[in-house]
């Protein structure tokens, strides 16, 4: 989920920014909001509307708007105005948890620190180990974070993954409790590279499952951990979303989260020509479910042969 975690990071900005003018609740809106979007279940480009997007735990009509705003143009113009008003402060460096805008303006000023390269360089010779409030812990955090931030931003190629990929359904379907298991998303239609890795899984245990899971030693730095949400990264830097599904809406889920973004507009389109409603639980004439439990299902009850994952584009005949 691309988007979620791009705007969480612009939000946990704009907290760490209003918070050295002195702003008062505002910073602890923004942290809640951006932990609501990386624990989100769905990509927020998928909300229809701002009222959808308000009905988000911790989400008001402001940082609606700003999401939108990021969705339309790639920027939020209130966080630029913030960066703007901060002299000294590289606006690169506040993509890196843990730096505040003063010590990212103290790293500037010391040793020249412009940029996430210029920090994981600095921090890679020692260099930050003795100014006044970098210890040497706080440096190694520090070039943990700078790491990361060029983690998010990378895509890998699909071939330099499927091995790993591979590695970790092979772990997770060894774990009691699970039923099913299949990666879904950029990975299951095949293209050429992957931002994020989407995995289902099916079990009556989510919880214990979720906890094995999180235990095995090809997972690294886990950033949500529960009973319907896992997401941790690779050795590899790749960020992995687990989450836990019905059985009898396995077929949905998959549907839903193979994509492609447009392909799940298309069939959406298809059922509300009928008077229905699909989503990621299921194809539904009001409460009642017309199909959810295979892919297949779905395909058929909407009129429309089974389309192979690496041809889910927009086109339907």
């Amino acid at each position: 989920m691309e988007n979620n975690r791009k705007i969480a990071v612009l939000l946990r900005q704009i907290a760490a920014l209003l918070e050295e003018q002195g702003v008062a609740f505002k910073p602890a809106a923004y942290r809640h909001a951006a932990k609501v979007l990386d624990e989100l279940e769905r990509d927020v480009s998928s909300f229809k509307d701002l009222k959808e997007l308000e009905a988000l735990p911790g989400i008001g009509e402001s940082i609606a708007k700003k999401i939108q705003e990021y969705l339309k143009t790639k920027s939020i113009a209130a966080l630029d105005k913030l960066l703007g008003m901060q002299e000294g402060i590289p606006p690169a460096l506040m993509e890196v948890e843990g730096l505040g805008p003063k010590r990212a303006r103290q790293l500037q000023s010391a040793l020249g620190i412009q940029t996430v390269a210029d920090l994981i360089k600095a921090a890679e010779q020692g260099k930050l180990n003795g100014l006044p409030g970098f210890s040497e812990t706080m440096q190694a955090k520090l070039l943990t974070n700078a790491k990361r931030v060029k983690e998010r931003v990378r895509r890998f190629m699909r071939a330099e993954v499927k091995d790993d990929v591979a590695a970790l359904i092979k772990k997770i379907r060894g774990v009691g409790g699970v039923e099913r298991c299949a990666v879904a998303g950029s990975f299951r239609r095949e293209k050429e590279t992957v931002g994020d890795l989407d995995v289902l899984v099916v079990t009556k245990s989510a919880q214990k499952v979720s906890d094995a899971i999180a235990k095995l030693s090809i997972v690294r730095d886990v950033v949500a951990h529960g009973g319907k949400k896992l997401s941790f990264d690779l050795k590899s830097g790749l960020r992995v979303d687990i989450r836990f599904v019905a059985r009898d809406q396995w077929g949905a889920a998959l549907l839903y989260f193979t994509g492609s973004k447009e392909h799940n507009i298309a069939l959406r389109k298809k059922a509300i020509q009928h008077g229905w409603k699909l989503n990621e639980y299921g194809l539904f004439s009001g409460q009642k479910i017309i199909a959810s439990r295979e892919e297949e299902d779905i395909y058929k009850a909407l009129g429309h042969p089974y389309v192979e994952p690496q041809q889910r584009t927009e086109v339907l005949s």
